[in-house]
């Protein structure tokens, strides 16, 4: 008799996948405590001052003093909870209704939602948006809360390859050229670092009559006039017909958002289950976002370090032969064979001090590993080369066999 279990006990056991030795270390490695404070370049762990490499926080604002004052002024007068209650019961405040349409504002949209996570805005947006008679469109590489959603929406769901715009013209020729369709990318795709092609997929959505659905997680605050984001740097942003998001990357707080037409943001909030049936965003979060959005629409100084610092720690990694793909963004993914990622993470932080964040099977294929590397604006150049420095040491010993593997 099968047991919904097995797939567990098999994914443990199978010493095919990465290799038994190689899975310890993983459950070892991604089993590890963070510091409770982990924003900013420097981190303290057991009294161990270390270099962090794997933060979303671009900029720095998570540990803005303006942001940090703004929580506690609200905390202390409304609690860290408040307001209790789904929004559309008891957990509507003016600050909500603010934060939304300053979203709305930021994104030259008419309207905006957030909801508690960004994975919730994903997951629930297009869980209700498209039904069993709909077609939706996504790349392969698509982030997993965008195929989650798509997959509970019970619509036809077809994948293209990766920015491969003749695959996906090929999968709508194909298609019910009377059903409704959307075409569903990232902006800046999260494991590759590259961008979706939003001029070519603007001008696809027109000529077959389909939606352009963009989850632009890491570009909002990255790309474009003011941190606008992927949509705004391509001058594309009227044309995408839903832009999605998260507060947990370069706002610096936490929450996702859905930015878009009145009547399509209206539908969304009285139909996406992650928005209808889950207590609403607490007060202090809310502030601390709106006085980070603030910031980060004039952190123009800030988003010009983050773009020196992408540069120096790229063209330095492959100075020194690693292959980066092809990342058009501060996300920096070192692309190792089998699981070295995994060995060259435990040893950057067991003896250089730095944290680094290991990609494995199945966030990657069978036979790779990625070392995902995130340059932050509040890095220094010293910072820089000395992961790199690192780096090339820990590998020029893997390669002479010489380095100790536990």
């Amino acid at each position: 008799m099968s047991d919904i279990f097995d797939k567990c006990h098999r994914f443990v056991r199978a010493p095919a996948m990465i290799g038994h030795r190689d899975l310890q270390l993983a459950a070892r490695i991604f089993a590890r405590t963070s510091p409770p404070k982990n924003a900013g370049p420097w981190i303290e762990e057991d009294g161990q001052r270390l270099l962090q490499f794997s933060s979303n926080d671009y900029l720095g604002l998570a540990s803005h003093p303006e942001v940090h004052a703004r929580v506690r002024e609200v905390a202390e007068r409304y609690g860290i909870a408040s307001p209790m209650g789904s929004r559309l019961m008891t957990g509507n405040t003016r600050f909500h209704i603010q934060l939304e349409e300053e979203v709305a504002r930021f994104k030259r949209t008419e309207a905006a939602m957030i909801f508690p996570a960004g994975a919730m805005a994903m997951i629930g947006t297009l869980a209700c948006l498209a039904g069993p008679d709909d077609l939706l469109l996504l790349d392969e590489q698509a982030h997993a809360t965008l195929v989650c959603g798509a997959k509970a929406s019970g619509a036809k769901v077809r994948f293209f390859r990766h920015n491969d715009l003749g695959h996906l013209e090929s999968v709508l020729e194909r298609s019910d050229g009377s059903q409704a369709k959307a075409i569903v990318v990232d902006g800046v795709y999260s494991m590759a670092g590259d961008l979706g092609p939003l001029a070519d997929l603007v001008d696809m959505k027109h000529r077959y009559n389909a939606r352009l659905i963009v989850d632009d997680a890491h570009g909002t605050g990255v790309f474009g006039p003011q941190g606008r984001g992927t949509a705004a740097h391509f001058d594309v942003e009227e044309h995408v017909d839903l832009h999605l998001g998260t507060f947990s990357k370069a706002v610096g707080t936490i929450g996702g958002f859905a930015a878009g037409q009145e009547p399509v943001i209206q539908y969304i909030r009285f139909h996406a289950p992650t928005y209808v049936f889950t207590k609403s965003v607490p007060l202090p979060v809310v502030a601390a976002t709106l006085a980070s959005l603030k910031l980060l629409e004039q952190a123009d100084d800030r988003r010009r370090k983050l773009w020196e610092n992408a540069r120096r720690l790229q063209e330095g990694l492959r100075a020194v032969h690693l292959d980066l793909g092809h990342t058009q963004s501060p996300i920096t993914p070192i692309r190792l064979p089998g699981s070295e990622a995994l060995y060259v993470a435990e040893q950057l932080l067991r003896v250089h001090g730095i944290w680094a964040a290991p990609v494995v099977y199945p966030a990657v294929g069978l036979g790779q590993s990625v070392l995902r590397l995130i340059p932050t604006a509040m890095h220094s150049p010293s910072d820089i080369d000395f992961v790199v420095q690192s780096i090339a040491t820990i590998r020029a010993a893997m390669a002479l066999g010489t380095l100790p593997i536990e």
